[in-house]
């Protein structure tokens, strides 16, 4: 008999902080409450201020002790920031004998180098996918069987400073839950939007933040590439400013109002009111302008991430297109500057899950994908061994 137990889903972002409350019962997920305040203390997804951060945390299970009668055993945690870096590596091992067929062992023992590879002095490994066995130096679906002198297998994995990564655990830790998972935001995303077809083919899935971008590729159901840029929807904001030389409460308006206008509306609307009341102090700004502005720093972005998925596989597998997601991805026609990037479709895109409109919003789609990801994994964290415990194990104490 299936026990009903509680999940939670916390994405601690720069603007808000956010949190889903999932009930599971016979592997299913019940989404039962949520809350979404602003965030204190965080600066492009990185703790600055710890004090802050408890602060919001507090107010955060506060309100959800009032909303809600049941608080979860578990959480699955997101995590963010430059800090984390994408790595491809392989590991070889020699097989001894002549005519040697490889069997479980030998796969077993070629996995045991990869995942032992030594990071740079305080980063530590957050997500490994394997990519392929090569046997010979020729690539194989299944080594099981093959004879050779030589198997090698090849990881994609992302890693990033493990002081940043362990103060996102301590401030939920000091709280008393348990975290389960501690995952990319990026492949968070990936899971909230995209089908399995999807991710089975190609797919890339851009997480536009307030002040970082995320981004992930899979193929094969498997993320190969991952990243994260240190600009996002705030440095849209902050062009307009000092592109326009208006007030930055103006420009946060009008760019959700306006979006990137097209070069149509150049030719119908060739002028806009800051304020729109016409009052003292208002006044015209030129939408041509206005879209040169905004369609810059999305371009850029959008280069980055095309130019960094290429050098890193050489290739664009991306044959269901390009998802974007994230606070960011409310701006209007911003898919359209994307396609100019990718060569490929793109859309915008919330949580897929069947729940409220609202909760479909793009700033949701974080905390959905950490539920998929907790649901994923096989069996629950014992009490007696957490993530965090297992951390301090590794690099001590706080």
């Amino acid at each position: 008999m299936n026990k009903r137990h509680y999940l939670g889903a916390l994405d601690i972002g720069s603007q808000y902080t956010t949190f889903l409350l999932g009930e599971v019962e016979h592997n299913r997920l019940n989404l039962v409450g949520h809350a979404r305040i602003p965030s204190k203390g965080i600066i492009k997804a990185q703790i600055e201020d710890a004090k802050a951060v408890t602060q919001t945390l507090g107010d955060l299970f506060e309100t959800l002790t009032q909303k809600y009668s049941v608080l979860p055993e578990v959480l699955c945690v997101s995590q963010s920031g430059s800090h984390l870096r994408n790595m491809r590596y392989e590991s070889t091992f020699q097989v001894k004998g002549f005519q040697h067929s490889i069997d479980a062992a030998d796969v077993e023992k070629v996995n045991q180098l990869a995942l032992a590879k030594e990071l740079p002095s305080g980063d530590v490994f957050l997500h490994h996918s394997r990519l392929f066995y090569s046997i010979n130096n020729t690539i194989v679906d299944n080594p099981l069987g093959h004879i050779a002198s030589q198997l090698s297998v090849c990881y994609n994995a992302l890693f990033g400073n493990a002081q940043q990564i362990k103060e996102h655990l301590y401030a939920v830790n000091q709280f008393g839950f348990r975290v389960k998972n501690l995952v990319f935001s990026g492949i968070a995303s990936a899971l909230a939007t995209t089908t399995a077809v999807e991710r089975e083919q190609g797919i890339c899935v851009i997480n536009l933040g307030e002040q970082v971008t995320e981004f992930v590729v899979y193929r094969h159901q498997i993320p190969i590439v991952m990243g994260v840029l240190p600009v996002g929807g705030k440095n849209f904001t902050r062009d307009l400013c000092s592109g326009l030389r208006i007030h930055e409460n103006d420009a946060e308006r009008l760019k959700f109002e306006y979006g990137i206008p097209s070069q149509e509306l150049d030719k119908n609307e060739a002028d806009v009111w800051v304020i729109g009341n016409h009052s003292i102090g208002d006044k015209k700004v030129k939408l041509k302008n206005f879209r040169t502005i905004i369609q810059a720093r999305a371009q850029e972005i959008f280069d980055y991430i095309c130019k960094f998925i290429k050098t890193e596989t050489e290739e664009m597998p991306l044959l269901s297109g390009v998802v974007l997601t994230g606070g960011g991805a409310l701006l209007k026609n911003i898919e359209k500057t994307a396609s100019q990037s990718f060569k490929t479709d793109c859309f915008v895109r919330g949580s897929l899950a069947e729940v409220d409109e609202a909760l479909k919003s793009p700033v949701y789609t974080t905390c959905f994908g950490l539920l998929y990801y907790a649901l994923q994994q096989p069996g629950e964290v014992p009490a007696s061994e957490t993530l965090w415990q297992k951390f301090t194990a590794w690099f001590g104490k706080k």
